[in-house]
C-alpha cells in the first residue's frame, strides 16, 4: 500500500483530521476558481544529480503558505511554515510569483528560488553540499524527538520519523515515545544512512528528565514526582547492555522551586548527584526546551566538567513532530565520530558515550585535536607548563565570526574573523599549568531559514588533560553545586511526599552524601574542629551537611577578612573577628551556643549533635544556626528529623 493511501486512512478514521485540516486552511491562501496552476518541483544533489529528500517552504504571490496535498508531506507552521518531501512534489498555486525555499541539514547550502508561475510549471532545484561528513566518519543525530506527543494533529509511526529525519539529513533519530512501536532495536524502516530507534523518556518533575537511548527492554516507571529518583532509573537502564542515559533539557527554567508544572518540572535537579557514580552518559547542552540562549545551555555543563566529570556534549531537540507548531527535528544535532566504515545504532551510541562528539546549530567542526588527541581522549603530563598545539577545522554554510579554545570553562584563545568566514583551518598553542579540560566553541550571527538558538553555535566535547596526577577541579564550581544540592534538600523538605519514611530517609541520605562530596572539593578537608582552611573566604557564610539530619550534622562557616582598630587608634586590617555561632529554635529561643571566640579569617567546621545546652535531644523541627562576626551576621535553616 503506498504512502498516500496509508496516511489517508489514518486520518480518515481519526477525530484529529478535522483539527489538522482546519489548521492547514489557516496557513494557505483561499481557493481560486481560476488563475491557478500546478508547480512541480524536484530537488537534486548538485554534484550527483540524485533526487534527495528535503525540508521545503512555498510562499505564493499573496504571502500565504502553500503545501502539497495532505498525505504526501507533513506541514508545520513553526518558523514561517515548512513541509517535507521525498525529493519531488507538486502543489497548486495561484499564478504569479512563488518563493521556494529548500534546506537539508547543515552540510547543504540553503536554496531560495523565485518562480514566475503562469501555467503548469516544472522546476529542478539543486542543493550544493559543502562537505561530506560521513566520509570523515561523522554521523549526525537527534537524541530527543517525539512523534506521539499529546496534542498532536498527526498520527505518526517510525516510517514517518524516517521520512522527516532523512529530509533533514539526520543519520540517527531517537524517538522517546515510551512503548510506542518499541522493539528494543533499530526500527525495520532504518537504512545504513538513516536509523530510527524507538525508545523512552523518563520524566521526574522533581529530579529531571532522562533520555534512555538504545534500550533493549523498557524501564519503569516512566514518570515520578519524588520517588523513585532518577539515579534508580539510570541504574536500571544501564543493566541493558549498550543503553545510554542522557540528561535531557537540563535547565528548562530558572524557577528552581517549580515542580508542579512545565517548564520548572523539567529541570535536572538531580544531575550533579547522578554524575557522582557515572550514571549520566551525556548531557543535552542543546535543546529547544533549555531556557537560555534560545536553547543553548553551556554554563551548567562547564561547571560539571570543572568538578572533574567526563560528560560528552549531546543535543536533543525535544521536537514534537506530530504537532503543527513544532520546529524541525535536527535543528540542534550532535555529530558522533564512528569507528569503521559502517554506521549502526550501536556504533553511534558507543561514539556518543565515548565523547567523540560535537554539537551544533549549523557550523560543522570537521577536526579538533589537542596535542594530536581528539574529543573524549585523555592526556597526562608529569609537570606543569606543557605547551600543546590545538588544531581546528570548521566549515559552515553561514559565516562564523569567532572561535574560542576553552580551558576549564574560560577562553584560553579567542580568534575573531572580520569579515566572517565560512571555512577555517588553523592551529594555535595552549599552555597547561593545571589539570584541565580543553574544548572549542564556534560562534556566528544567526541567519538562514529556521536556525535554532539565538546565534550560530557549535561546541566540541573536551579533551581531558591531567597535570602532575591532580584531578580537574575549580572550587567555585564545586561550591555552586553545594548550594544547588542544598536548595534541592530544602525543596524536598518543604514539598516532598513519599510512601514511607524509608523512602524519605534514602532520598535525604543520598542528597547529603552528594552535598558532602562537593563540599569537600569546594572547601577542602580540615582535621580538627575549628581548623581553618587556607583559602580565605570573601563573605560571611554558614551551612551544614547533612540537611535535613537525624543524629547530627556538621556546620561549616566562613569568616572573611574584617576591618578592625588597633589599640593605638590607627586604622588597619585585622584578620580576627569575635565570632558567635549558636542554635535557635523556631520561636527564636537560644538552644545551644557552639562557638564564642575570636577567630582569624578562614573556613571552619564544627559538629552539632542535635542536643541543647543541657544535653537533651532536641525534638524534630526547624532550627536556625546564626553566626555573627564583627558587624555581620548570617542565618542558616536546619531541619531535624528524628
Amino acid at each position: 500500500m503506498n504512502r498516500v493511501i496509508r496516511i489517508f486512512r489514518l486520518f480518515a478514521f481519526s477525530a484529529g483530521v478535522l483539527a489538522c485540516v482546519a489548521a492547514f486552511a489557516s496557513f494557505s491562501s483561499p481557493s481560486y476558481a481560476a488563475g491557478t496552476a500546478i508547480l512541480q518541483c524536484t530537488i537534486v544533489d548538485a554534484a550527483s544529480d540524485a533526487v534527495i529528500p528535503a525540508r521545503c517552504r512555498l510562499i505564493d504571490m499573496n504571502g500565504s503558505n502553500r503545501f502539497p496535498p495532505a498525505g504526501t508531506s507533513f506541514y508545520h507552521q513553526a518558523g514561517g511554515g515548512y513541509f517535507y518531501t521525498s525529493g519531488s512534489f507538486s502543489c497548486t498555486v495561484p499564478v504569479g510569483s512563488v518563493a521556494v525555499t529548500v534546506k537539508r541539514g547543515f552540510a547543504y547550502r540553503e536554496a531560495a528560488e523565485s518562480v514566475n508561475v503562469r501555467s503548469d510549471t516544472s522546476i529542478v532545484i539543486e542543493l550544493e553540499r559543502i562537505v561530506s561528513m560521513d566520509s570523515l566518519g561523522w554521523y549526525s543525530g537527534d537524541t530527543h524527538v517525539h512523534i506521539d506527543h499529546a496534542g498532536g494533529a498527526y498520527v505518526l509511526d517510525p516510517e514517518d520519523a524516517f521520512f522527516m529525519a532523512n529530509a533533514e539529513g539526520l543519520n540517527v533519530v531517537n524517538c522517546l515515545d515510551n512503548d510506542y512501536y518499541f522493539t528494543g532495536a533499530s526500527a525495520s524502516c532504518s537504512t545504513p544512512e538513516c536509523i530510527v530507534f524507538m525508545s523512552e523518556e523518563m520524566r521526574s518533575s522533581s529530579y529531571g528528565h532522562l533520555g534512555l537511548l538504545g534500550l533493549s527492554s523498557l524501564v519503569s516507571p516512566v514518570s515520578s514526582i519524588w520517588w523513585p529518583m532518577t539515579m534508580d532509573i539510570a541504574d536500571s537502564a544501564h543493566t541493558r547492555e549498550g543503553s545510554l542515559v542522557v540528561s535531557a533539557h537540563p535547565v528548562s527554567s530558572d524557577v528552581f522551586t517549580q515542580v508542579e508544572s512545565w517548564p520548572g518540572n523539567g529541570i535536572a535537579r538531580e544531575l550533579p548527584v547522578d554524575c557522582l557514580i557515572d550514571r549520566i552518559d551525556a548531557v543535552d547542552v542543546l535543546s529547544y526546551s533549555n531556557c537560555h540562549n534560545g536553547g543553548i545551555e553551556i554554563d551548567l555543563w562547564y561547571r560539571l566538567l570543572n568538578c572533574g566529570f567526563r560528560l560528552p556534549a549531546s543535543a536533543g531537540t525535544d521536537a514534537a513532530m506530530n504537532r503543527l507548531d513544532s520546529y524541525p527535528l535536527g535543528g540542534f544535532r550532535v555529530y558522533a565520530r564512528v569507528a569503521g566504515d559502517v554506521l549502526s545504532a550501536e556504533s553511534w551510541f558507543e561514539a556518543l558515550a565515548g565523547g567523540r562528539t560535537f554539537v551544533t546549530s549549523g557550523p560543522l567542526i570537521t577536526r579538533f585535536e589537542v596535542g594530536g588527541h581528539a574529543s573524549g581522549d585523555s592526556i597526562g603530563f608529569a609537570q606543569p607548563g606543557a605547551v600543546v598545539p590545538v588544531e581546528i577545522s570548521v566549515k559552515s554554510v553561514h559565516p562564523i565570526n569567532r572561535i574560542e579554545i576553552v580551558r576549564n570553562g574560560a577562553p584560553a584563545v579567542t580568534m575573531l574573523f572580520e569579515p566572517p568566514r565560512s571555512s577555517v583551518d588553523t592551529s594555535v598553542s595552549v599552555a597547561l599549568y593545571e589539570s584541565s579540560w580543553v574544548a572549542t566553541g564556534v560562534y556566528g550571527t544567526k541567519r538562514g531559514w529556521i536556525p535554532a538558538g539565538d546565534f550560530l553555535f557549535a561546541h566540541t566535547s573536551p579533551v581531558y588533560i591531567t597535570v602532575g596526577g591532580w584531578p580537574i577541579l575549580e572550587r567555585d564550581d564545586a561550591e555552586f553545586f553545594v548550594q544547588w544540592i542544598e536548595d534541592l534538600e530544602l525543596l524536598a523538605a518543604s514539598k516532598g511526599q513519599w510512601a514511607d519514611t524509608a523512602q524519605a530517609s534514602r532520598v535525604f541520605r543520598d542528597l547529603a552524601a552528594a552535598r558532602a562530596w562537593y563540599e569537600e572539593r569546594a572547601f577542602g578537608g580540615v582535621t580538627d574542629a575549628l581548623g581553618a582552611h587556607p583559602r580565605t573566604p570573601s563573605a560571611l557564610r554558614c551551612e551544614n551537611v547533612p540537611n535535613p539530619f537525624g543524629n547530627g550534622t556538621v556546620i561549616g562557616f566562613d569568616i572573611p577578612v574584617s576591618p578592625g582598630r588597633s589599640t593605638a587608634g590607627d586604622e588597619r586590617e585585622e584578620f580576627e573577628s569575635r565570632v558567635t555561632l549558636a542554635i535557635y529554635d523556631a520561636s527564636g529561643r537560644l538552644l545551644r551556643r557552639l562557638v564564642e571566640a575570636p577567630l582569624p579569617a578562614g573556613r571552619y567546621r564544627i559538629a552539632w549533635d542535635g542536643r541543647d545546652e543541657r544535653g537533651r535531644n532536641a525534638a524534630s523541627g526547624i532550627y536556625f544556626a546564626r553566626i555573627s562576626a564583627g558587624r555581620g551576621a548570617f542565618t542558616r535553616k536546619l531541619v531535624l528529623v528524628r
